[in-house]
């Protein structure tokens, strides 16, 4: 996972207040500027994105940061992780750890997808909603190394990522909404493993950056149903767009 100088064990905050979504924007946010990561101009910008698209990622977690425009704002890569027992709410849903992040270049996608791998197990982020063990939720995400087994992607639908975001949070969101939506289901697998689609967690568990090569596995549904989704996804992962 994320190595000490990603994050400190003095950015775990734990059992803290209910806040309003702002607020604990204001409180992840400020702790990265405190450390030299960012200036000022990133956290308003961490709230910019969330009048455009949700980072609320799901089983309690949100991970807000910065749009495309605040590049200028990030001098290093670091997360801050405030935990609030009671929830904060994030629109999409009640957000009990609150990740802020920054990273410089593609280095967000690595942190997304190591985050998200971990964070996908719903029993254990309900542990960590309600520990007051900071070492115990620093241990979590930060503590174990990921393997590096990335290898060629294989199948029918086999498609390049030429998104310059990659598999970052706005093209994972369209993707996993057009899923939700759609008869059809969609796991997208990269090099030996496999996601579910229509979870936010799984999809940013796969890291996949620009170049990178992924399997579209449609079922379910009608042909129809199935071709429409492939190629509905294989459209957002070609993007020529930022998010």
């Amino acid at each position: 996972m994320v190595g000490e100088s990603v994050l400190d064990r003095e950015d775990v905050l734990v059992g803290l207040q209910s806040v309003s979504m702002h607020e604990a924007i204001d409180l992840v946010g400020g702790r990265l500027v405190a450390r030299g990561i960012v200036s000022e101009n990133y956290v308003d910008g961490m709230k910019t994105r969330e009048e455009t698209v949700s980072t609320y990622l799901g089983n309690g977690v949100a991970m807000p940061h910065g749009t495309l425009e605040n590049k200028q704002d990030i001098s290093g890569t670091g997360i801050v992780v405030a935990q609030f027992p009671d929830g904060v709410d994030w629109g999409a849903g009640t957000a009990h750890i609150v990740i802020g992040l920054a990273a410089e270049g593609d280095a967000h996608v690595q942190v997304l997808s190591q985050m998200a791998e971990v964070l996908q197990d719903e029993e254990l982020c309900e542990e960590l909603w309600a520990t007051n063990d900071r070492d115990r939720l620093y241990d979590i995400l930060s503590g174990s190394e990921q393997s590096d087994d990335e290898g060629e992607s294989s199948g029918d639908n086999v498609v390049e990522i030429t998104n310059p975001s990659g598999l970052h949070a706005r093209p994972a969101t369209l993707i996993v909404q057009l899923v939700q939506a759609s008869p059809a289901d969609l796991t997208i697998i990269k090099g030996d493993k496999p996601a579910n689609a229509a979870s936010i967690m799984s999809v940013l568990a796969l890291g996949g950056s620009t170049g990178d090569t992924v399997s579209l596995t449609a079922s379910g549904g009608s042909d129809a149903d199935q071709a429409e989704l492939v190629a509905s996804v294989t459209e957002i992962l070609t993007s020529e767009e930022h998010a």
